[in-house]
């Protein structure tokens, strides 16, 4: 596994790694060449079909965050009814206890989405929690529109202090989006190009952003990004 970013302001270019089994995902971390980065244990996307299935999985101590980026899925915890997720879709599981669910294909063709599961702190949550939320897109001055996915301000509770935010460039632009130099942020591309920071970035690829207080994404036309954020560890 290679070293993590040093403590100090820092960019660092992760690329994804495919992984092909029953489904395909490509992963940020963990994989090969990147360890898991507290409070992150998994970051990147999956995609799978009704032939090609993502299996039912459990989590404990955790906080998982599914958005589906493509396609129509269902989504279903322990024994519970599934239910339907459209494309734009975020749910949010709180699992202090263990739990378990599933993403499937919904309609039959094959769903893509995006998957951050990340450390909970002892004693942030009692009991398990599922949110959901479809946002509707806010138009910025910057040649973006934004969704706030997870987080203090329209989007879902985390227990953890997860912040999550879907930008999409309908036109070549820059938005300086805010850090903090308590928190530690993934970048994540799933669609498109640009830059952060002066960074190149690329779809599958995902920029770690440590110890600053915000960051400038330029995005050409087509980029679309997830800023995800946690509380640095101390």
């Amino acid at each position: 596994m290679s070293a993590l970013p040093p403590s100090r302001t820092s960019l660092r270019l992760v690329s994804g790694e495919v992984q092909g089994k029953t489904y395909t995902s490509r992963m940020i971390f963990p994989s090969s060449t990147q360890a898991s980065w507290p409070l992150f244990e998994r970051l990147g996307e999956v995609i799978a079909t009704s032939a090609r299935p993502f299996p039912a999985h459990g989590h404990a101590s955790q906080e998982v965050l599914t958005y589906i980026v493509e396609g129509f899925a269902n989504y279903q915890m322990d024994d519970g009814t599934a239910e339907p997720l459209p494309a734009g879709a975020a749910r949010l599981l709180t699992s202090p206890i263990k739990s378990t669910h599933r993403v499937s294909p919904a309609r039959g063709g094959p769903i893509r989405w995006f998957n951050i599961v990340v450390t909970l702190p002892p004693g942030a949550a009692a009991t398990n929690r599922l949110q959901t939320i479809s946002p509707i897109p806010t138009a910025g001055a910057e040649g973006a529109t934004y969704r706030t996915l997870v987080g203090p301000h329209g989007g879902l509770a985390s227990a953890a202090g997860l912040e999550s935010k879907a930008i999409d460039f309908v036109e070549e632009g820059t938005t300086f989006q805010r850090v903090g130099h308590d928190r530690r942020g993934v970048v994540y591309a799933l669609g498109g190009r640009g830059e952060i920071d002066g960074q190149a970035i690329e779809v599958g690829e995902a920029v770690l952003v440590e110890d600053a207080s915000g960051i400038a994404i330029h995005g050409f036309e087509g980029l679309k990004v997830l800023l995800n954020t946690v509380p640095r560890p101390k």
